[in-house]
C-alpha cells in the first residue's frame, strides 16, 4: 500500500512561517521591495509589512560608511535602516541564496545594533584600560622617585643625628676620664646620665633608620615580663631637662591595679620617648603632661593600658587615623617638624606586642595617646608600684 504524500504547505503557512522569523526577509524587483516579512516592517519602525510594499532600496537602508545593498555592493554589508521619527537600527543586508543580481532577488536583514553598541563599548573600554596603565606607570614613576627621595633623606638624617651625638659622647668620655680634672660625685652622676642618652639616642637613630628602609617592619622582640613604672620614670627622666626649662610638670596617674606587661624594654621605651617627645613639643608652657595606666580586661584577655596626656592644641577628628600612617604629620605650625614618622614607628612597635594604639581627645582640650600590651601570664596587680 503506497504511503499517503503530505500535503504541500499553503501560502498563508509559509508567510506564517517567514513572520515569524527573527530577521527580517524581503523580496526586491528592480530594486523596490515587492514582499516583507513582519520582522523586517518592525526593524524598519512601520505599522506593517505592506507598508514597505513598493520603497526602493536606497529609501530604506542608510549608507553607514560602507555602501548600500545591491547598489555599492551585492555581498553582506552594514548599513543602517530609516526609520521615520527615531533612530536607526544598525543592520547588516545580504542577499539570500548569492548574489542581489541587478537589483532583483531575496534580502536577509539581520539587526545588529545590540552588536555595534557592545563593539563600541569595548573600544570605549580599551581606551579606558589603556588611559588607567598609562597612569599606572606614571604613579609607579613617581612613587619610584619618591622612594629614591626618601632614601636620599634617610642617609642625610642618619649623618645630621649621629655626627652630633657622636661628638657629644666623645667630649662626655673625655671628661669622663678626668683627664681634664677631678670630678664631684654629682658631675660624675650628670655626666653618665649623658651618656646613657647618648647611647639610647644612637639606639633609636639606628631604629628609626632601618624600620624605615624596611617598610616600617619590626624585627624580632625580645620580650621579658617587668612593671611598668621604672621604665615610665626612666624614659621620663630623659627629658627632665627640657621639661624644667619649659616649666611643665609631669603628673603620674598610674592605678595600683595595672598588672606586669609582656614588652621589649628598649622598644617600650623607643614608643614613650615619641610620646613624651610629641606632648613636650605641644604642651603649653607651665601646662602639665599626663601619663596614667589602668587595666584593660579585652576580648577574654587582661590588658596594661598607658595614656599620655598633653594640653596642646590637640589632633583634628579627621587626622586621627591618618597619623600613624609613615610621612604624616598633622601638627600645627612649623613645630610640628619631623619626617612624620614617630608614630607610625609608635604603632608598628605596639602592635608588634600585640596591642594597640590611639589618639582621643583629652578631657579639658588636648591630645591624650593611649596605647595597650598584653599582661604578664597569670599577672594581676601593678607589681612595680611598691618599687617606685
Amino acid at each position: 500500500m503506497q504511503a499517503p504524500i503530505a500535503d504541500e504547505p499553503r501560502d498563508d503557512e509559509l508567510r506564517q512561517l517567514l513572520d515569524a522569523a527573527s530577521d527580517g526577509l524581503a523580496l526586491v524587483r528592480e530594486g523596490e521591495i515587492v514582499w516583507a516579512n513582519a520582522s523586517l516592517a518592525r526593524l524598519a519602525g512601520v505599522a506593517e509589512a505592506k507598508d514597505l510594499i513598493g520603497m526602493a532600496l536606497d529609501e530604506l537602508f542608510v549608507d553607514a560608511g560602507y555602501g548600500l545593498p545591491g547598489v555599492d555592493a551585492d555581498g553582506p554589508i552594514r548599513c543602517r535602516l530609516a526609520r521615520a521619527g527615531a533612530e536607526g537600527r544598525s543592520v547588516v543586508a545580504e542577499p539570500v541564496g548569492g548574489l542581489l543580481a541587478l537589483r532583483n532577488g531575496a534580502l536577509r536583514v539581520r539587526d545588529v545594533t545590540d552588536l555595534h553598541t557592545l563593539e563600541s563599548e569595548v573600544l570605549r573600554t580599551g581606551r579606558a584600560l589603556h588611559d588607567a596603565n598609562r597612569e599606572l606607570v606614571a604613579l609607579r614613576e613617581r612613587a619610584k622617585r619618591e622612594a629614591a627621595e626618601r632614601e636620599e633623606l634617610l642617609t642625610v638624617v642618619s649623618h645630621e643625628l649621629r655626627t652630633p651625638c657622636t661628638v657629644i659622647a666623645g667630649f662626655n668620655r673625655m671628661l669622663l676620664s678626668e683627664k681634664f680634672g677631678p670630678l664631684g660625685d654629682r658631675q660624675r652622676h650628670f655626666l653618665e646620665e649623658i651618656q646613657k642618652s647618648c647611647q639610647r639616642l644612637n639606639s633609636f637613630i639606628g631604629n628609626l633608620l632601618e624600620t624605615a628602609r624596611e617598610s616600617f617592619s619590626v624585627g624580632p622582640l625580645e620580650v621579658a615580663e617587668a612593671p611598668l613604672a621604672p621604665v615610665l620614670e626612666s624614659v621620663v627622666g630623659l627629658f627632665e631637662p627640657l621639661l624644667r626649662e619649659r616649666r611643665i610638670q609631669v603628673e603620674f596617674a598610674l592605678d595600683p591595679a595595672t598588672p606586669r606587661a609582656r614588652f621589649d624594654p628598649p622598644r617600650l621605651e623607643q614608643v614613650l620617648t615619641n610620646l613624651i617627645g610629641n606632648a613636650l613639643k605641644f604642651a603649653p608652657s607651665g601646662s602639665a603632661i599626663e601619663i596614667a595606666s589602668r587595666p584593660l580586661p579585652q576580648g577574654g584577655r587582661l590588658f596594661a593600658e598607658i595614656a599620655v596626656a598633653d594640653a596642646g592644641p590637640g589632633v583634628d577628628p579627621g587626622d586621627r587615623q591618618r597619623i600613624f600612617e609613615p610621612y604624616v604629620q598633622a601638627g600645627p605650625g612649623p613645630r610640628a617638624g619631623g619626617l612624620g614618622l614617630g608614630l607610625a614607628i609608635c604603632r608598628r612597635i605596639v602592635e608588634a606586642h600585640g596591642g594597640s594604639i590611639r589618639v582621643d581627645e583629652r578631657r579639658g582640650g588636648g591630645s591624650r595617646f593611649v596605647f595597650t600590651l598584653p599582661a604578664a601570664e597569670g599577672a594581676s596587680g601593678f607589681a612595680g608600684a611598691a618599687e617606685r
